[in-house]
């Protein structure tokens, strides 16, 4: 009897776990047949496969049809493959996809983020942070990140005399620089990771890569993914009390002291002051001030003078978190692959150079001089193609969408369903990129970008979700570049990898660790 209740049980548990199996197939959308619990995923799983090779493999085999479905894990999700559909659903049909999806939602801290809130919450804080990466107040940053810049370069001056310039491990160093700049311009204190490891800020740093990029982390997104309620029911975190206790401490402790004591310092905790009390005003946008970007479009989302939806502690705290956080990974991630580039395609490092000197001969580097270099951003803009900081972007369809194909078939896109859109495939296509796996800067250079196919390049985004702090993480890469490229060339060493692999989980992040070496320039 017992064991006839088990196999029952356990025919419940498939039903359920298949239930969804037949959806595409009900809507007549391609679609690899899943398996149970795992969805397409099986390989992600097994941590035999990447999400790129995943995605790459579904994507020139369904791309054609420009739509596509998959299992992401218990949930059935569309892939849209083509440019048009994608700006669509991005820009022009916008309302339809504002949020992003759900799994997000679940976490008390991360939701808070103006990231993964939603409806008017998002779009409130969203029009209330917006002043605070206008080209006028990263003016008023540059002049601290040009001091961490400078102390970082001294700093690999120092490495050059004790003979520690070889071999060096890019992102170990790139990452305290990326701290170090992060806590004097946007969290209110002069960061000392670059000479010393155990500073606090580093070390939070560390222990929020740990939670998000470790096993512990891969683990804990999964079951945000998979099973929400489970991760709900047992108030399970993506951090702990000691980042939560930090962050406290340095936005809204600090925010409360600079109030009470009428203290100003030029950094983004004082934009926040001023924009919990209302006092940030939206500027106008100049196309020409710009974040020069060759082929990154910005949008104003600071929509209407609505009443804003009160803001809690916490949610100024989500703020600090994101800034700190997804800042430190994406700049030091993109720090690390330029110079691997670099190092390997020496005309283009050589050309990049001669561009600083022929600046650096007659004016000092700053906030304007940065958006002169065309062929300096150039190399990031190639930099970001090749190697994108995310692999895939997310939408949630928040009211029922007809998406219009080819020949007058549609599909309808219910309320609640993911949307995905494969970044790193797009980047790789060549039909929008002639030799995608080849460096070339030249792609986007003013005579051929106005070649570029538009939605094909999507380093940040598109549309009004588009990363908000775009503007800071260029000028913060941009600079510390022309600095490090103003004294010293970048070289491979013996332990340069030949080439970089994704790891077989769900974050996008290498197999592989760079070592470069950094050589002092003759000048």
């Amino acid at each position: 009897m017992i064991f006839w209740i088990i196999i029952f049980l356990l025919f419940l548990i498939y039903k359920w776990l298949t239930s969804d199996h037949d959806y595409f197939k009900k809507i007549n959308v391609p679609f690899d047949r899943p398996l149970p619990l795992v969805g397409n995923l099986l390989g992600i799983v097994l941590q035999k496969e990447s999400i790129v090779e995943i995605t790459t493999r579904n994507y020139y085999k369904y791309k054609d049809y420009k739509v596509y479905g998959f299992f992401n894990f218990l949930q059935p999700s569309f892939m849209i493959t083509d440019p048009e559909l994608i700006k669509k659903i991005t820009i022009k049909d916008f309302d339809h996809f504002l949020n992003h999806i759900e799994a997000f939602e679940i976490d008390r801290l991360f939701s808070r983020t103006v990231f993964a809130m939603r409806d008017k919450k998002w779009r409130d804080m969203r029009t209330t942070l917006s002043p605070i990466f206008t080209s006028s107040k990263m003016k008023i940053m540059f002049g601290l990140l040009g001091e961490q810049s400078n102390d970082f370069v001294k700093f690999m001056h120092e490495q050059v005399e004790s003979g520690k310039n070889l071999n060096v491990e890019v992102a170990e160093i790139f990452s305290r620089y990326t701290a170090d700049a992060i806590s004097t311009a946007a969290l209110g204190f002069k960061g000392e990771s670059v000479r010393n490891e155990k500073c606090e800020a580093y070390t939070i740093l560390k222990l929020m890569q740990n939670n998000f990029n470790g096993s512990l982390g891969a683990l804990k997104f999964l079951l945000a993914f998979t099973l929400p309620k489970v991760y709900k029911f047992f108030d399970i975190q993506l951090v702990g009390k000691e980042v939560n206790d930090f962050f406290k401490r340095i936005v809204i402790d600090e925010i409360n002291l600079r109030e009470k004591k009428n203290f100003y310092r030029p950094d983004m905790i004082q934009l926040l002051l001023q924009a919990r009390k209302g006092q940030l005003k939206n500027e106008e946008i100049n196309e020409n001030d710009l974040s020069n970007f060759s082929a990154h479009t910005e949008f104003d989302v600071s929509l209407k003078n609505e009443k804003m939806s009160h803001f809690e502690d916490l949610d100024w705290i989500a703020q600090g978190f994101v800034m700190f956080g997804a800042g430190f990974d994406t700049s030091t991630d993109l720090l690390q692959i330029i110079c691997y580039e670099l190092s390997f395609n020496k005309n283009i490092q050589n050309d990049l150079i001669a561009e600083i000197d022929k600046i650096d001969a007659v004016e000092t580097i700053s906030y304007e001089t940065l958006h002169k270099m065309k062929f300096l951003d150039m190399v990031v803009s190639e930099t970001l193609r090749k190697w994108p900081p995310a692999g895939q972007l997310d939408r949630c369809c928040n009211k029922e969408y007809k998406l219009d194909l080819e020949n007058g078939k549609s599909v309808i896109i219910e309320k609640g369903k993911n949307v995905f859109l494969p970044v790193y495939q797009i980047h790789h296509d060549p039909d929008y990129y002639t030799e995608p796996e080849k460096f070339n800067p030249y792609r986007f250079s003013d005579e051929n970008k106005e070649n570029l196919v538009p939605g094909t390049f999507l380093p940040f985004g598109i549309g009004p979700r588009a990363c908000l702090a775009s503007r800071f993480a260029l000028m913060s890469v941009k600079l510390i570049l022309v600095k490090i490229l103003n004294d010293f060339k970048i070289e491979p060493c013996e332990k340069t990898p030949a080439k970089l692999t994704y790891q077989a989980n769900i974050n996008f992040k290498f197999n592989e660790k760079i070592f470069l070496n950094f050589i002092p320039r003759s000048k």
